[in-house]
């Protein structure tokens, strides 16, 4: 026995002196991730933050037969682009840190854009605050199949705040591993200039030339999604013309069947923030409505809520975590509930499907609408009104006041290979100050909202 324990205390003496030989570096651990952004046709974003900066790479399936990614420059923060694969098909990753593998995890490729195959994605946000509200949404997120995510901000508390952004990873790692997740930037993503920089690390959106910004648009298959900075001055300026482009491009694109327009804070809401004055002085839902924009997706507001007006449908969907807030129908409001819940979409050729679910798994609502029409759920004469009415002219004032929470509660810009992100790991240092720059424009009313429950 004594020989063992010498042999033991030899062997690990070695192990030490080689370590110390190779200069002491310790072994580096993953920090967040991995995690999926920028999922397209062929290929994805694989990316994840180590606590020490190192050499990685990603392994796609394995094997003698596997293909390598990434250029295997020292860094703390990764982004590595796949490609190369065929649409809609499915395939195992490593990451491989100094040769050892620290974490795993599946995609599939998003269907060839002409296809007209069906798409299901998931529909949440407004997860902070509360990691085990929070938790509980994931849980449920985890147990119902799509093909990427769509988050509609809120995700931090503040985003400036690095154990915000850690707690965030850490609840949200089972989903993020195998599904690619799109987000909507949120006021609490909007704090200070450190805040805007760590959404444009993790999560932001790239412009063609490379610069860091809040906002982004992505062609999956038969849909095409406009991510939109909801707190930005949308009177004029660079995501207003931004916008406008982008919509007109969308007009004649082929094969598309959908356009669906992703923010934080929507035109219309019956919670305590109400309708969002600025976009709505700016006309912003006629522009949408005038190039056939068919959803809103928003959040900002905690609870869930669908409803149609001036010719567009929309859903709210804050009930990711966040405490949960009370609302009162207003005109436009179908259905709400304030309850943590997420919604599932899906979209075919003709139709598009919604079902929300609570997260003990029962339905809260269930809703669809084709082309031109109203949703099919409500009454005859209802969809009729919502299909025919055009945008609405005059300017819509916010009618609810803000209450308290519950009592109780707890890439270019057209190929989604290429965003979200801010391209590869070597671009971040060059554009910093660009990020500083960029977010700081875009937080005039972020940092003004700090102090709102929302």
């Amino acid at each position: 026995m004594d020989g063992l324990v010498r042999l033991a205390c030899v062997s690990a003496l070695l192990g030490w002196c080689s370590a110390a030989a190779a200069g002491g570096a310790r072994p580096v651990k993953l920090l967040k991730g991995p995690y999926l952004t920028g999922l397209c046709e062929t290929g994805v974003d694989v990316r994840f933050e180590l606590d020490g900066a190192a050499s990685a790479v990603v392994e796609v399936d394995g094997g003698p037969a596997g293909r390598t990614f990434g250029d295997r420059a020292p860094s703390t923060m990764h982004v590595v682009h796949t490609s190369g694969f065929a649409p809609a098909s499915a395939h195992a990753y490593t990451v491989l840190v100094d040769g050892k593998a620290l974490g795993q995890g599946r995609f599939t490729t998003a269907p060839k854009n002409e296809s007209g195959a069906p798409l299901k994605f998931l529909v949440y946000g407004d997860d902070r605050t509360d990691p085990t509200a929070h938790a509980a949404v994931v849980r449920a997120l985890v147990a119902s199949p799509s093909d990427f995510l769509v988050n509609t901000g809120d995700m931090v508390e503040d985003g400036g705040r690095a154990e915000d952004w850690q707690s965030f990873f850490d609840v949200e790692a089972p989903l993020l591993r195998d599904r690619a997740l799109f987000v909507a930037i949120g006021n609490h993503e909007l704090y200070d200039d450190r805040a805007g920089a760590n959404f444009a690390r993790y999560l932001g959106f790239s412009s063609p030339d490379g610069r860091p910004q809040p906002y982004g648009t992505v062609r999956l298959g038969n849909v095409r999604f406009f991510f939109l900075n909801s707190l930005h001055d949308w009177s004029s300026g660079e995501e207003r013309r931004w916008l406008e482009t982008e919509l007109a491009r969308s007009d004649g694109e082929p094969g598309l069947a959908w356009r669906i327009a992703v923010m934080h804070h929507g035109p219309w809401s019956s919670g305590p923030h109400g309708k969002n004055t600025d976009l709505l002085k700016a006309h912003v839902p006629e522009l949408l409505a005038a190039h056939g924009v068919d959803l809103v997706l928003a959040g900002h507001d905690h609870i869930y809520e669908r409803g149609a007006t001036g010719g567009i449908k929309y859903v709210n969907t804050g009930g990711g975590g966040a405490p949960l807030y009370r609302s009162s129908k207003i005109a436009s409001t179908r259905k709400t509930e304030s309850t943590y819940h997420f919604v599932e979409i899906t979209t075919g050729d003709q139709e598009v499907r919604l079902l929300a679910r609570r997260i003990d798994g029962s339905v809260l609502d269930q809703c669809g609408f084709g082309k031109g029409t109203g949703w099919d759920c409500d009454e005859p004469e209802v969809r009729a009104s919502d299909s025919t009415s055009s945008a609405p002219s005059s300017v819509e004032r916010a009618s609810a006041p803000h209450e308290p929470p519950l009592a109780g509660a707890s890439p270019s810009s057209h190929c989604a290979c290429a965003t979200p992100g801010i391209g590869t790991r070597r671009a971040f240092a060059p554009v910093l100050l660009a990020i500083v720059w960029v977010f700081a424009t875009a937080r005039r009313k972020g940092r003004g909202d700090r102090g709102l429950p929302g």
